[in-house]
């Protein structure tokens, strides 16, 4: 269930709350589906990052972390598994990559017919690549059964800053977050390759920013790029306590990750029309807690898996569960 703190901050934040079934985003707005919002550390309540973006006839994955794929099946069932087809990577660690190949296949195997396209930082290709080439065997079986072969094609490209898709009216931005290790004394770059990435996506009038994980300073690009959006998502981490040989550990993942306090300066400097927590470590704090360590005037939320944000004149609540076929036969979901 959805917590009710959420829904009394929610009240509060826009005087309405909708908790309804989730339904396919107007013409002029935005969807969201968080389909997990937690971090590396299992959960049974919060799966691993997962968000997806419906605007127009376009369905979008941000990022594909652990039980993506059952979360996308929950949501909305086969129509759901074989409408998206497009996924965009912010970095490639495990938590944010490993259903990829799950999104990928699945799809095709029960009845998309159009590739599945993936967009990331440098080194995505190159990932996207050995995921094509570890299930060469299954797709040349399935095809060999008589499975379509179409939709089985994976597209993948390597993005960097900037605008690197405009079409249908939807924009999607690229932007450097801080999320590569660093020197703590000096603050220094400690010489890993590669990059990671946070999303602005614009549909309309409407807008959506995706942190990805980062640990948001005074310099971070998500404030010039979240100034005006209509919702900015943001992870967090809460530091362990004690020192105990786990808390230790648990904690290694500050320097790269953001605090309620940095998060609320973020907050503070953007000024979005609502303010989400998402990528939540650990995964088992309350909201309330959240929510009381971060010093924000404005409105915000916790997301919990299943919920949905529809963002047009107001931006509602709701929660996708069983809104789609559960039995394949049954779904008339593969195009002839």
């Amino acid at each position: 269930m959805i917590n009710a703190r959420l829904f009394l901050v929610a009240f509060a934040s826009f005087g309405l709350v909708i908790a309804k079934p989730a339904t396919a985003a107007g013409n002029d707005e935005i969807k969201l589906t968080f389909l997990g919002t937690g971090a590396p550390r299992p959960s049974h309540d919060r799966y691993g990052p997962a968000i997806l973006v419906e605007a127009g006839d376009y369905k979008i994955m941000v990022d594909a972390g652990p039980g993506m794929r059952e979360r996308l099946f929950q949501a909305g069932g086969f129509e759901m598994l074989t409408s998206v087809d497009h996924l965009l990577i912010t970095h490639l660690h495990f938590d944010h990559t490993i259903s990829a190949p799950g999104l990928w296949l699945t799809g095709w195997l029960f009845g998309r017919k159009v590739p599945m396209n993936v967009y990331g930082p440098t080194g995505t290709a190159a990932m996207m690549a050995n995921f094509r080439t570890a299930y060469d065997w299954d797709i040349r079986y399935r095809t060999t059964v008589g499975v379509h072969q179409e939709g089985s094609e994976l597209i993948a490209k390597d993005v960097g800053p900037g605008v690197f898709f405009d079409k249908g009216g939807l924009r999607i931005t690229a932007f450097d977050v801080e999320h590569m290790p660093i020197d703590l004394e000096s603050g220094e770059s400690l010489g890993l390759e590669g990059a990671t990435l946070g999303y602005r996506i614009d549909y309309g009038d409407y807008s959506v920013l995706f942190s990805g994980d980062t640990r948001s300073t005074p310099s971070s690009e998500i404030i010039p790029m979240g100034k005006g959006v209509d919702v900015l998502i943001h992870e967090t981490q809460v530091p362990a306590p004690g020192d105990t040989p786990e808390a230790r550990l648990a904690n290694v993942s500050l320097s790269v990750h953001s605090t309620p306090a940095q998060v609320a300066y973020v907050f503070n400097q953007t000024r979005p029309r609502l303010g989400v927590y998402s990528h939540i470590i650990p995964p088992e704090i309350g909201s309330d807690e959240l929510l009381g360590l971060t010093d924000y005037s404005g409105r915000m939320l916790v997301a919990e898996d299943l919920m949905t944000l529809t963002i047009g004149r107001e931006i509602t609540i709701g929660r996708a569960e069983g809104a789609g076929t559960d039995i394949f036969t049954e779904s008339n979901v593969v195009e002839e």
